[in-house]
């Protein structure tokens, strides 16, 4: 082989080498899919599409969300992990179908076939008592839920629902009997009905109750108090663990390391735009600013204490 030909083999290899890094670089270069797996309309709704929105101009190209709701979002989540690992389907999620419901045996993937891109928002729940029970916080509810000698009727959404484990958590910490009843939507007016004594509700649905006197609420799952409740502990305050729940993003397993810091990196910038931060102010709802690596660590930390706590209630599959 002439030095010639030498030098121009050894300038084709350099070339077919580079063609891997060259094409990386150009990500984006097509519209970015964000699978919703829940109906449209609701506040996590609202805040992935002004986040969507915030994502389109850093990137500079097209962020569209696409609602798959089914399954308690079961189906959407698995849709978006059977998309091509290339980080152009991503998916919005919750720690139900992420963990509690593998965990259950009720989905078609495994905590290992997807990856964290990074924390949304906090599902902001309170847990509250109907207004006649004796009771201010958890302490004086477990006091008072074991001198009844009959069990505590929790309305939740189902029972290896989330919300409805923290509360399973903490009565196991503290001792009392309850049994969980399942309502499509769990809030204040359960309590009022006489059809619970707790119910896992949204915050800013119980405030004006809790206002009127006619439910109390015991406690607060967010990481700091809720300051429309600023009286009222949290759990990690009251000595039962850093207990509520969260909406982010993922992406299937195999999606480039490079391309998911880029996408977390981007969505934690939309969601400090404006318009994302004036609609949490307005809803009430904390932001939940975490990287991947910081969400792949909450989502390890939660399915350990979940995981757990539905073995030893016989809800995990065998």
């Amino acid at each position: 082989m002439t030095p010639r030909i030498r030098l121009i083999t050894l300038a084709a290899l350099a070339a077919a080498a580079a063609l891997p890094a060259m094409a990386q670089d150009k990500w984006p270069s097509k519209p970015i899919e964000i699978i919703y797996p829940y109906p449209p309309g609701n506040d996590m709704d609202v805040v992935t599409r002004l986040v969507a929105e915030g994502m389109s101009k850093r990137l500079g190209v097209p962020v569209q969300v696409i609602n798959k709701p089914g399954g308690g979002g079961v189906v959407g989540f698995a849709e978006m992990l059977r998309a091509k690992p290339d980080g152009y389907t991503i998916g919005t999620w919750t720690p139900g179908p992420g963990i509690s419901q593998i965990i259950a045996g009720n989905t078609p993937y495994k905590l290992s076939d997807y990856q964290s891109v990074g924390g949304m928002l906090i599902n902001d729940f309170v847990l509250a008592a109907r207004g006649d029970i004796p009771a201010t916080n958890l302490k004086e509810f477990a006091a008072w839920a074991k001198k009844s000698g009959k069990p505590v009727v929790i309305g939740s959404y189902a029972p290896a629902a989330v919300p409805a484990l923290i509360a399973a958590r903490i009565a196991k910490k503290d001792g009392w009997a309850y049994k969980v009843v399942s309502f499509p939507n769990p809030s204040a007016k359960e309590l009022i009905a006489g059809d619970a004594d707790l119910t896992t509700s949204g915050a800013d649905g119980a405030i004006s109750f809790a206002k009127a006197g006619q439910v109390k609420i015991l406690s607060t799952w967010r990481p700091q108090r809720n300051p429309a409740f600023p009286n009222t502990a949290t759990p990690a305050e009251e000595g039962y663990g850093d207990l509520y729940t969260w909406g982010g993003m993922a992406a299937p397993v195999g999606v480039p390391k490079d391309i998911i810091n880029k996408l977390s990196s981007v969505m934690m910038e939309a969601i400090n735009d404006k318009a994302v931060q004036d609609h949490f102010k307005k809803a009430g709802s904390p932001t939940f600013n975490m990287t991947a690596d910081q969400m792949n660590k909450r989502v390890a930390d939660d399915a350990k204490w979940i995981g757990e706590l539905m073995t030893e209630l016989g809800m995990a599959k065998k």
